[in-house]
């Protein structure tokens, strides 16, 4: 019994996470039969996009020189790419190897980066996708990169729509693919910071060469947003 628990784990439901945390003691959910959304999930999921999207916005109309509807969509189009697509890759992969996943908000952190927004911050813990089932190390690592891997994937999207390539792209789309470019490659590389409860602590635990690799990616991404910005 020992030797299985160093090796297999059970992830539970945390008070406070920024994704997950891990019990070799917990108990098992049959992530099959249950819907992909509960509503309890869609509600924490609706206040969370929407505190984000109010911040967000607050933020960008103090950086940018745009208009009130146009600062608007591009925080929503921010907050789904980025944050939502990062939680929502979690739980996927969580689902497929047959664990319980659904997101929960959290309100201190929604509050915080609600209040921060209005001296033109955005620092916040909005919530965690909580998964709770029976995974190997290997898989745990694998649930927690992909979160950062999506916002990568997002980032490198940006580059091509950025005026360093003289391609004559329209102003405002080159701000808006810099906006994206900064949020997710911030998400990436906060994110994969090796400290408990991060995605970072989990992958280094799993592999450190995919740690690494991931790392450099994040920070390359964010390293190109600050040169940009």
């Amino acid at each position: 019994m020992r030797r299985r628990h160093d090796e297999e784990y059970t992830v539970i439901e945390p008070s406070y996470s920024m994704s997950y945390t891990i019990d070799p003691y917990g108990a098992t959910h049959n992530a099959s039969r249950r819907p992909f959304f509960s509503l309890t999930e869609l509600k924490n999921i609706a206040i969370a996009v929407s505190v984000l999207i109010i911040a967000l916005t607050l933020v960008l109309l103090k950086m940018l020189d745009m208009d009130i509807p146009s600062t608007i969509a591009l925080a929503v189009l921010a907050v789904f790419l980025g944050f939502f697509s990062h939680e929502m890759a979690h739980k996927v992969l969580a689902r497929k190897y047959g664990c319980w996943s659904e997101f929960r908000a959290n309100m201190r952190g929604l509050g915080l980066a609600l209040l921060m927004s209005f001296f033109g911050f955005l620092f916040a813990a909005p919530g965690a996708v909580y998964i709770v089932g029976h995974i190997t190390r290997e898989q745990n690592g694998k649930i927690s990169v992909v979160g950062p891997f999506s916002n990568i994937l997002i980032a490198a999207a940006c580059l091509p729509f950025l005026d360093m390539w003289n391609l004559g792209v329209p102003t405002i789309v080159e701000e808006m693919a810099s906006v994206l470019l900064f949020f997710n490659a911030f998400l990436a590389a906060f994110n994969m910071v090796p400290i408990p409860p991060l995605d970072g602590s989990k992958v280094w635990a799993w592999n450190k060469q995919i740690y690494i690799a991931a790392m450099a990616a994040a920070a390359l991404m964010f390293i190109l947003a600050l040169m940009i910005a």
